[in-house]
């Protein structure tokens, strides 16, 4: 089984190398098994296509995203410290690496299978739900917003802000300014009173 497991990580890790120097439309198969070191049948074993890569790249994008917010968030510390801690991973994992979430992103727009891409970010909304709640209880935040939706929107507007500002090439003063009001914008939306992030 690790076997099987190492083939496929090394396909993904030569489609991220070929993905990132060619992009989505000049990438073929046949340059990432030459990448690899593998023959083309060994690829079909684990993908039909180059597209059916994506869901697992972007797995590897949200895992990043999510194992960070389980060992560094703390529901105690309030709603405005995960937001800030969400925003601040979300836009460094971007800035390290423009191309890759970009090619990632534009194939859940082609790829038509919604429901694979709901389970990749399933366990990050229900993170960012878990301190929604946390909040809630607490009285930082309305009691009637539904938690689970709100993580959705939650995670949705700070990805697409983060590729947006840094696809545009923001200066980092820039980037830290908008994260600020980003994170204020958030706890605006379910805060009982407009409050500003500090």
């Amino acid at each position: 089984m690790a076997k099987i497991a190492n083939k496929k990580e090394l396909i993904l890790e030569s489609a991220y190398r070929v993905f990132k120097e060619k992009g989505l439309e000049d990438t073929r198969v046949s340059q990432i098994v030459k990448e690899a070191g593998i023959a083309q049948g060994t690829f079909y074993l684990y993908y039909n296509s180059k597209m059916d890569v994506l869901p697992d790249l972007a797995q590897k994008i949200i895992s990043n995203y999510t194992q960070y917010l389980a060992e560094h968030g703390n529901v105690k510390a309030g709603l405005d410290y995960n937001l800030r801690l969400a925003i601040d991973r979300i836009f460094e994992v971007n800035q390290e690496d423009v191309t890759i979430p970009s090619i990632v992103y534009a194939g859940i727009t082609r790829s038509g299978e919604v429901d694979k891409w709901k389970v990749i970010y399933r366990p990050l909304y229900d993170l960012v739900a878990n301190y929604l709640e946390a909040a809630k209880k607490n009285g930082e935040i309305q009691a009637d917003i539904s938690s689970s939706y709100y993580s959705e929107f939650v995670i949705l507007l700070i990805e697409s802000t983060a590729r947006g500002l840094i696809l545009f090439q923001h200066s980092r003063e820039e980037i830290e300014k908008y994260k600020e009001e980003l994170s204020s914008f958030l706890l605006n939306a379910v805060s009982w009173t407009p409050q500003k992030s500090v």
